[in-house]
């Protein structure tokens, strides 16, 4: 069976982490999948499906032209209305998934006639707070819990901490709400104290050079290294002591979770998605939300204290069991049957 992947999202979410798991996992039970999504929007530098990218002008007559030819049996849209379009207009049966409560940077009039449609309509669950039934009425909703995608450690089924290799990573955008400054601000109060150590901040955004600016201003070239998301985060996560997330309020802690459950202790700004899967103290610890001062104490006892990180970090990989990635695949793959 031939099934397209169209990922989708917004400005300030993309579908790619998801996307790029299910194609490779679907891949493995034997479906030739393609990944289709707008230029740039999915990093997927080390995966083995086929990722076929179109311009963000694209139509949907467009789009279902490339399914035809393809020969694309089954449609599975993330967050992605264009890709359902196609799929009508191309007679693809298709469902689309989405996270509760989702939001296109521009309303599509016609969505719910355009889901109406679906073979399903999976509501992606963020939180443990109920689904908004209102919001889906007269759709055909099946529920599924956000999964983890999480990578084994280079040193096998061991926590990153136990080879102390003094790797702090921190993911997000280059932008305010992400709490880079903040981090930084820290840095720089610590990086001078553990000379073994280094950061590494990964993102995407138009921020990048402010951030520069600052570590040069602050003589920190040695010790941090701020870098372009392009598809390799997994990769670093694999090889990293400690993941830092400064973020201030954000909508999802979805690279958080990945984190977690990829063995790796973490400290966080409080929040509702990160004290949905925090417990502070025990596998992770969370600090008031834009204050520089616990965010650095934090950081400096985990830095110090390396049996709190074991601790922390063995904890922290049960979420890969509590949301686990297998589940959602096989509510996919049950879909095409």
């Amino acid at each position: 069976m031939k099934v397209s992947i169209f990922v989708g999202g917004n400005k300030t979410f993309t579908a790619s982490r998801l996307g790029v798991k299910l194609g490779e996992e679907l891949a493995r039970k034997g479906l030739e999948v393609t990944l289709r999504a707008v230029k740039g929007k999915v990093k997927s530098k080390d995966s083995a499906v086929i990722l076929q990218e179109y311009a963000a002008t694209a139509k949907p007559k467009t789009l279902a032209a490339a399914l035809k030819k393809d020969q694309a049996d089954f449609v599975i849209s993330l967050m992605n209305l264009t890709g359902c379009q196609a799929a009508l207009e191309a007679g693809v049966p298709f469902v689309y998934a989405e996270n509760e409560g989702f939001k296109e940077d521009k309303a599509v009039k016609d969505k719910k006639a355009i889901l109406k449609k679906a073979k399903q309509v999976l509501v992606i669950k963020t939180t443990e707070k109920p689904l908004n039934k209102k919001a889906y009425a007269g759709l055909k909703v099946q529920e599924v819990t956000n999964p983890a995608v999480w990578v084994e450690h280079y040193n096998y089924n061991k926590p990153a901490c136990f080879k102390k290799e003094n790797n702090i990573v921190a993911v997000g955008k280059f932008a305010k709400e992400s709490g880079f400054e903040n981090l930084l601000k820290t840095w720089a109060r610590l990086a001078p104290a553990h000379s073994t150590w280094h950061l590494t901040i990964v993102g995407d955004g138009t921020g990048k050079a402010a951030l520069a600016k600052f570590v040069a201003k602050n003589n920190l070239q040695d010790s941090t290294e701020i870098v372009t998301d392009d598809g390799d985060v997994y990769s670093l996560l694999r090889n990293a002591d400690i993941f830092a997330y400064p973020a201030l309020n954000p909508a999802n802690a979805d690279i958080l979770l990945d984190a977690m459950a990829s063995k790796l202790p973490c400290v966080a700004c409080e929040s509702e998605p990160v004290t949905d899967l925090v417990a502070n103290g025990i596998n992770g610890v969370i600090v008031n939300a834009g204050e520089e001062e616990p965010f650095t104490v934090a950081l400096d006892d985990l830095m110090v204290n390396w049996g709190k990180r074991v601790g922390l970090a063995v904890e922290a990989s049960k979420l890969k069991d509590r949301y686990p990635f297998e589940d959602f695949v096989r509510v996919f793959a049950e879909l095409l049957k």
